[in-house]
């Protein structure tokens, strides 16, 4: 597991520098394996598409009705929007993702607050919403952008019990941790987005992703959370898992997933926060006016 988890990391890292440079704060991450990589044999890439055929998009998340004073307050201070990105390896590849899609000199500051190797069912080895609080004490943010759950599809022993996986007392126990973490996000005035997962490629491990997407995206909907639905996005024209999809550009098919069948390299990315890419700049340019304040420029944005 520790070697795919290297080959998936330097995957995803070889991905985001075959585009262009971008300069990602000095926070290093290599994406951990979540879950066994199957022996399944690799997808054979689609013929391909015509570049006139669009790829597949995803609708903007409608965003919030009102902006927050304190979210205005600080916007109104420097015209930056502040984006922190929580989660685990997956999570890591949102950052880089939304980290590219949203750059500095056009006035975002785009924070890796996700850790690999962590979820709600492991906390005896890190409580995630005491972590989000003191990251958010020194960074508050506008956004928060949330991926979980790859981590999560366990059984989790707590309170001297057993609780068996989507249980009652482990969607009891995990729904606390939910909704403590969403309040903590919330804590700055920030909007929430939760990513949901995209598909896998082994059937077992996809079925039982299906069920925590569908037990996070309803946990969301109570909350008031955006839930963003990425297995549309991750699946062929036949619906089926593909390490090969349409370029959003050409239409062409391009790799877009790691050899674990699990992560994706950086197009992948890109592709499923590309919708969430272009709420955040509704947003931003609906904040800046709101507070009357330009998008900084890119000389006063580089420094």
């Amino acid at each position: 597991m520790l070697f795919v988890g290297l080959v998936a990391g330097f995957a995803v890292g070889v991905s985001f520098h075959t585009s262009p440079p971008v300069a990602v704060p000095t926070m290093a991450t290599t994406p951990a394996v979540t879950a066994p990589a199957t022996g399944d044999a690799p997808t054979t890439p689609p013929a391909a598409t015509p570049p006139s055929v669009p790829a597949a998009t995803m609708p903007a998340p409608s965003g919030p009705a009102t902006i927050d004073p304190r979210v205005l307050a600080r916007v109104k201070a420097d015209g930056r929007i502040r984006v922190g990105v929580f989660g685990d390896s997956i999570g890591n590849g949102m950052f880089e993702a939304l980290y590219y899609q949203l750059p500095r000199d056009q006035g975002y500051d785009v924070l890796r607050f996700s850790k690999e190797a962590t979820g709600f069912t492991r906390y005896h080895t890190l409580d995630l919403a005491q972590r989000a609080r003191e990251q958010l004490a020194a960074d508050p943010v506008d956004i928060a952008v949330i991926s979980f759950g790859a981590n999560d599809a366990q059984d989790m022993w707590e309170e001297g019990h057993l609780h068996p996986l989507l249980g009652d007392s482990w969607r009891r126990i995990v729904g606390e941790r939910l909704d403590r973490f969403v309040a903590t996000a919330r804590s700055t005035g920030a909007t929430v987005y939760w990513i949901g997962l995209p598909v896998m490629r082994d059937a077992q491990m996809d079925a039982t992703m299906q069920a925590m997407d569908a037990f996070y995206a309803d946990h969301m909907r109570r909350l008031g959370v955006t839930f963003v639905d990425t297995r549309p996005l991750s699946v062929d024209a036949q619906g089926r898992y593909n390490a090969y999809l349409p370029d959003a550009k050409t239409g062409r098919p391009a790799l877009m997933r790691t050899p674990d069948g699990i992560h994706l390299i950086g197009v992948g990315y890109r592709r499923l926060t590309a919708g969430v890419a272009d709420d955040i700049r509704a947003f931003a340019a609906k904040a800046r006016a709101a507070a009357g304040v330009p998008a900084p420029q890119a000389n006063e944005a580089a420094r």
